[in-house]
């Protein structure tokens, strides 16, 4: 396979994947190793991708969303855990707004057993779900994102502010040193952080993965929220601001 077509080929799988290893791009493209290392060289010259240990990642993650159906597969077992451990956070009677992460979808089946409960979201899918647990569910309208099915835009936005939550439950792709709460999408960040006004209580789930990641927009400061995440290694922890409340939800 000559260069150009090859190069071109690692950059559509990155496209589609965001991330891959050195082996991965090997048996796609029957190259050596020594080849791909050198195909990702010239292409992180170039601007296409940021390399990292043992493979390559692409930077257009950093201006848009990771496609829902790859997000829902991506460590599964820590957002089923900050899940489970969030959903304990919720009382009968209130009104939560779910927002449309990933994460934030795994608390709909440990909410079922809670009485009077009703949730707002903007996402199709935990819409769909907490309907099938029979919860009492409002579906925020609004611009239906292609990559996220997450509800965004001027009419959603009306919606939310006249509407009050006990709490909001708000996933995050990014938390940097300073505490900034980070998403790579503007409409999804005008949605985040209304859902933060219009919370008594706000909180945020992301896996450790999303510690220390930055991202295009900022939507809020942690400090105005608890963050509820996966265990951290020390590393992370120190490079958390000391003012911010956070939760680990430690699972096996």
């Amino acid at each position: 396979m000559l260069t150009e077509k090859r190069q071109r080929v690692i950059e559509k799988y990155l496209d589609e994947h965001d991330l891959c290893q050195v082996i991965e791009l090997c048996h796609l493209t029957q190259t050596s190793e020594s080849t791909i290392r050198r195909d990702l060289i010239q292409l992180e010259k170039a601007g296409v991708l940021t390399r990292v240990h043992g493979g390559a990642r692409s930077i257009r993650d950093f201006s848009r969303d990771v496609s829902q159906h790859v997000r829902f597969g991506r460590n599964h077992q820590a957002k089923i855990a900050i899940a489970r451990y969030a959903a304990h956070k919720v009382q009968p009677g209130s009104y939560i707004f779910i927002d449309a992460g990933t994460t934030t979808y795994e608390m709909v089946p440990f909410l079922a057993q809670i009485r009077d409960l009703t949730i707002v979201t903007n996402g199709l899918e935990t819409a769909l779900c907490a309907l099938g647990h029979q919860i009492e569910t409002i579906l925020i309208g609004g611009r239906i994102k292609a990559d996220t099915h997450a509800g965004v835009g001027t009419f959603a936005l009306k919606q939310l502010a006249t509407m009050n939550f006990t709490a909001s439950f708000i996933g995050a792709n990014g938390l940097d040193v300073q505490g900034h709460l980070m998403t790579p999408e503007p409409e999804e960040a005008a949605i985040k952080a209304a859902e933060m006004a219009q919370a008594q209580t706000t909180y945020i789930l992301m896996d450790a993965s999303k510690i220390g990641e930055r991202h295009f927009v900022t939507f809020g400061q942690a400090n105005q929220a608890t963050i509820v995440t996966s265990q951290l290694s020390q590393a992370a922890k120190a490079a958390i601001p000391a003012d911010i409340r956070l939760e680990e939800a430690i699972y096996s």
